[in-house]
């Protein structure tokens, strides 16, 4: 039996729907605006010219100045008003209550309150994929999901009632990945198709399909995103948690290295090197610490620290080693300069030291016999 599968390639691209959706509003908008002001001119051709008198008689009793109407034109805040009622009423607006329809009294409200219809729809799809990504979901499976339902709202049910070749295919595509989805055999599954269009019933069949299969996604997908969302919010509390028990360790434990101890200074400069971005890495936009700023920009030299940091402190189990090889190193230095200051000096005759005064040298020695002082040990 021939495998059907879904073909979402067509689907528009939320750039694209966004662009359709601005389109036809500002066709209807035309349309709306150019009978008012025929109306208008019509109106205003067929009036007759008023009389000094009757302008008199509008005059403002109490100003003396001559009443102003407000003209029933396109400038009037009905007229904005009234269109933005139109398209609520034609599903254009359905979200915006009548208060707010009513608000919209001039070009600018009409503008924005568009915008905001606009961005309702597209923020929808644009904030749930934006979240997924956020919380760890492959791009693979994001798409593969909103292209899926996509594809599954656009059907029509001219399309699915339709007698011709793409009416039959597409009636089989529904009823064969539904069953699919239920765990149906391939063999039982091309004898429920066949019985299906035999009987008659394929239209109705693939109508319970579609329907079936809308829930399929819609819930596979709400489960896939429900949990990543848990699954992130609990990786970001596990790092909360360890970012508040690094803060102990650093900032309230003392850290010493072997008779010292390092200031509250030091070891906020420490804290701050593996916790307080500080700079932005070009290639990804990722905010980074000094610490990961120098493994981007010198990681060889990164390794090579890290490594004589892990060896000197015995894979950080003994920090002091490091102070107390330096200690040792600086101490035999020390003895060994001791050794060759006392070996190259004479002794006088009560054990004492002596040193040349001028070129005489005392003669007496007890080291005449080659015996000389080791203090290394």
């Amino acid at each position: 039996m021939e495998d059907f599968t879904f073909d979402v390639s067509g689907i528009l691209t939320p750039e694209e729907a966004e662009n359709l959706f601005k389109e036809v509003p500002e066709e209807e908008k035309e349309q709306e605006e150019k009978p008012a002001v025929d109306n208008e001119e019509n109106h205003t051709e067929e009036e007759e010219p008023q009389s000094p008198e009757k302008v008199g008689e509008e005059e403002n009793i109490e100003t003396g100045t001559d009443a102003v109407k407000p003209k029933d034109d396109g400038s009037s805040p009905k007229f904005y008003s009234s269109i933005a009622s139109a398209l609520k009423n034609d599903g254009i607006f359905p979200d915006f209550s009548d208060e707010e329809i009513d608000a919209v009294n001039s070009p600018e409200d009409f503008a924005e309150l568009f915008e905001k219809a606009v961005q309702s729809r597209v923020d929808e799809t644009t904030k749930r994929v934006s979240q997924a990504l956020s919380d760890g979901v492959a791009p693979d499976q994001v798409k593969a999901y909103e292209q899926t339902i996509q594809y599954l709202a656009s059907i029509t049910e001219d399309a699915l009632k339709s007698e011709g070749e793409d009416g039959e295919n597409l009636r089989k595509q529904l009823i064969y990945n539904d069953l699919v989805n239920k765990g149906y055999s391939k063999e039982k599954i091309a004898r429920e198709i066949e019985k299906s269009f035999q009987s008659g019933s394929d239209v109705d069949d693939a109508k319970d399909a579609l329907e079936e299969l809308n829930k399929f996604y819609k819930n596979g997908y709400d489960k896939l995103l429900n949990d990543a969302k848990a699954a992130a919010e609990n990786e970001r509390k596990i790092q909360q948690q360890n970012s508040e028990k690094f803060r102990k360790m650093v900032l309230d434990d003392e850290i010493a290295f072997g008779q010292s101890k390092l200031d509250s200074r030091t070891k906020q400069q420490i804290f701050d090197a593996v916790s307080k971005p500080v700079w932005k890495d070009p290639d990804t936009g990722r905010l980074l610490t000094k610490v990961q700023q120098f493994q981007k920009e010198n990681p060889l030299e990164f390794l090579k620290q890290l490594g004589m940091w892990f060896v000197l402190t015995e894979g950080g189990k003994n920090p002091d080693k490091m102070v107390k090889e330096q200690v040792r190193v600086e101490k035999n230095k020390g003895i060994r300069e001791l050794e060759r200051k006392i070996n190259s000096s004479a002794l006088g005759s009560d054990g004492s030291l002596r040193y040349m005064s001028g070129n005489q040298l005392e003669t007496e020695n007890l080291l005449d016999d080659g015996w000389q002082i080791d203090l290394g040990q």
